[in-house]
């Protein structure tokens, strides 16, 4: 169910405290141990049980200081599935989250997810995202290449 996955997350922010202190509240153990659980606890089949532990095991990850209105940072930034920016948007004047909303469209791949805090939205930000309802939740999704509506993401 996982083979050909890779697991690479990116945590940033601008404050080198909340990094450190990031980093030291993360253990990739914890984590592993968590989503080896759930992905155990949803097949009866041993070997998918074994896979699921193995592959829990191989998430990396990263912790960078990254101010998001830096053009020269922000453009490296490429190939994300999904990118969470709660809560943090609603600090920018409109011409920054603009900005902001540019490189995510462009660093985040066809058919991704972005995620947003509650307080936050795009509305006269940027409209090439579509809005999805997800129980419990709101994202926005980048249609793919050649998207024309209908149907839903």
């Amino acid at each position: 169910m996982l083979a050909g996955w890779t697991f690479d997350i990116l945590a940033t922010d601008l404050n080198d405290n909340s990094l450190a202190a990031a980093k030291a509240g993360f253990t990739a153990n914890t984590l592993c141990a968590a989503q080896a659980r759930r992905c155990a606890e949803s097949t009866s089949s041993p070997t998918m049980r074994s896979a699921c532990r193995r592959r829990a095991t191989e998430v990396a990850h990263r912790f960078e200081r990254v101010n998001l209105n830096d053009d020269s940072k922000m453009t490296f930034l490429k190939g994300m599935d999904i990118i969470f920016c709660c809560n943090v948007l609603i600090y920018f004047d409109l011409g920054s989250k603009r900005k902001v909303m540019q490189h995510f469209y462009s660093n985040l791949l066809p058919g991704g997810y972005m995620f947003m805090g509650h307080a936050e939205s795009l509305y006269q930000v940027d409209d090439r995202f579509h809005l999805v309802h997800f129980p419990g939740a709101i994202g926005y999704w980048k249609p793919p290449v050649g998207y024309t509506g209908g149907g839903k993401p």
